[in-house]
């Protein structure tokens, strides 16, 4: 039987009632919804044999693992390569008000956002955290806590193609995929 890994999108925070994007400069935790699903999130994946939790390392992320790993028992390891991407100066603000620019930089995934980092820096740290953590499924079943752009990102980190038009906004807060390895 395959392994799986569980990729969870962290819990709802003050930012995603306010339609602000988040990005690694502002580092919100959950708001008391947020942690409601991060524990019916808890309960859900309570019987699927996990063995270690992989997080971002920023709060809102954290806070989902560590509710989700003490009610199932697994250790939590938060790690760099889980950051979202690096919008610089723009986390915080409403994405209706850059979703222009967000297009823009979305839409030439090798331009660095000016004081951030590009689409792509973004993708290839996540593909080779992915490819480390297919090689670790393959021993035990994983769950890894992170950020929308995770969600949006996977097809293309697993299979490759355009980065231009993988999305960079929007998902679902407290989401729950399944693969299995």
């Amino acid at each position: 039987m395959a392994n799986k890994i569980y990729l969870v999108t962290h819990g709802e925070t003050p930012l995603d009632k306010q339609g602000r994007i988040h990005g690694q400069r502002v580092d919100a935790p959950l708001s008391l919804t947020g942690t409601m699903r991060a524990k019916q999130m808890a309960r859900k994946l309570a019987n699927k044999d996990i063995d270690c939790i992989y997080c971002s390392p920023l709060k809102r992320a954290k806070q989902t693992a560590y509710i989700i790993g003490q009610r199932i028992g697994a250790k939590v390891e938060p790690r760099d390569e889980l950051l979202p991407w690096d919008v610089a100066r723009m986390s915080g603000a409403k994405v209706a008000s850059i979703r222009p620019v967000l297009d823009f930089f979305s839409s030439r995934p090798d331009r660095k956002v000016p004081g951030g980092e590009s689409k792509n820096e973004f993708l290839s740290r996540y593909k080779g955290f992915m490819q480390e953590m297919k090689r670790d499924a393959k021993k035990m079943n994983l769950a890894i806590v992170g950020h929308s752009q995770h969600s949006l990102g996977l097809d293309h980190v697993l299979h490759g193609g355009d980065a231009a038009k993988v999305p960079m906004v929007g998902g679902e807060s407290g989401e729950v995929r399944t693969f299995s390895v």
